[in-house]
């Protein structure tokens, strides 16, 4: 029987194994406790002090975004939304959720080898649950009542766009489980799969986040370096000229014929723009988006000018945080595209998966999500450290060639 304590003692890799089983079940529950299962996890799989030293001193492009918590949390003092537990919620869920990323990065050996057998299962349990609440009709068994069975297909939307920014780690875990043409057969069904899921719940986003994250992945194969610098450039762009962007787009398209969904987009996204308009350097400070509640009439309908958030990331760092908000969370977005793209390490494979998740988060950023949303910042640290277990161990180096 293997030994734990030869290496890094059992807590730690059990804890991790045991918190991506954890965190498949809230991602299959909807994802609303995601948040809640990488925080356990990476709590329960604490690194010695001596190891968490190392983190210091700090990366820049995580200085750079402590700087853009701290401007936003200043920003509260002239929000419109009078609430603040926002800014508490992004200041310990960026360290929390970091420590769980960086409880699997850290992991050497044996205990690696388990944690990653332990998330490639955590995808399998997914993606087989979805199929049975998809195509066997299980969700329609369990919540015969149509109210009660709209609600869980609304909220099953969020868990499966957690499943899609995971698919390309799952490409990867297949390539490396089964390193022939089972390997390859067996990622083309996982996105084939994850797309008919997405498809049968109407979920666009999600069709077109595996479109675009298969193509990253298959550029991301044959250069890891400029793809990831490339989609980080991409980030960035969408985020700074987003008011510029968003308009163009508005105005080559009739919302007339449009899903009532995406015209409802529309909207929204007109009212936005106009808002950041009247506040572009300060922005209408943290959480302001909630406060935007007149109504406006939508096919005899009154609903209001912004549910919730504007369904657009770029747009709502505009709103809320202005110029200088949206500039430095651009700032630490590039520098941490660089920091990866750079990495001594980093192997096609690593550099697939990371490229081919972050261009599905992208698409769901561009299209879906509020901003600050814990569920999906926790999905992001998830997908981080699945794409860790993918590359090498801190220890160790590839042997693969670098990018042309």
């Amino acid at each position: 029987m293997f030994d734990w304590s030869h290496e890094q003692g059992w807590r730690r890799p059990l804890a991790i194994s045991a918190g991506f089983v954890l965190i498949a079940f809230f991602v299959i529950v909807g994802a609303i406790g995601l948040a809640l299962g990488v925080t356990l996890a990476g709590l329960l799989a604490l690194p010695p002090l001596h190891q968490l030293k190392k983190l210091l001193p700090l990366e820049l492009p995580l200085a750079v975004f402590l700087i853009f918590i701290a401007w936003a949390w200043l920003s509260m003092r002239w929000s419109t939304y009078p609430q603040s537990e926002q800014a508490w919620k992004m200041a310990l869920g960026v360290v929390l959720y970091s420590l769980f990323a960086y409880a699997v990065w850290s992991l050497q050996g044996k205990a690696r080898l388990l944690a990653l057998y332990a998330a490639a299962i955590s995808l399998v349990l997914i993606l087989l649950a979805y199929f049975g609440i998809t195509f066997l009709g299980v969700l329609s068994l369990l919540y015969g009542d149509e109210p009660v069975f709209a609600v869980r297909t609304r909220d099953a939307s969020r868990g499966i766009s957690a499943l899609v920014c995971a698919v390309p780690v799952g490409w990867a875990f297949c390539h490396m489980l089964f390193p022939d043409w089972r390997g390859k057969l067996a990622a083309v069904l996982v996105g084939l799969l994850a797309f008919a899921i997405s498809w049968q719940y109407g979920l666009s986003a999600g069709m077109l986040g595996i479109m675009v994250a298969g193509v990253l992945f298959a550029a991301g194969w044959f250069y890891p370096r400029t793809t990831i610098l490339l989609v980080g450039l991409a980030a960035v762009l969408s985020f700074m000229l987003s008011p510029i962007l968003i308009s163009t787009l508005l105005s080559m398209i009739d919302k007339t014929f449009l899903p009532d969904s995406w015209a409802m987009r529309v909207d929204m996204w007109h009212f936005a723009i106009a808002r950041i308009e009247e506040k572009s350097l300060f922005g209408w400070g943290l959480d302001a988006s909630r406060s935007f509640t007149d109504t406006y009439s939508f096919k005899s309908l009154d609903l209001p000018n912004i549910s919730l958030h504007p369904h657009n990331f770029g747009l709502q760092l505009w709103l809320e945080t202005g110029l200088i908000g949206v500039s430095l969370f651009s700032t630490a977005t590039l520098m941490l595209a660089i920091r990866v793209s750079s990495s001594w390490n980093l192997g096609r494979l690593q550099g697939a998966a990371i490229a081919g998740s972050s261009g599905a988060f992208l698409v769901f950023m561009f299209l879906s999500f509020g901003a600050w949303q814990e569920w999906f910042w926790a999905c992001a640290a998830w997908v981080a450290a699945m794409c860790f277990l993918v590359g090498p161990a801190p220890d160790k180096l590839t042997k693969e060639l670098p990018d042309r």
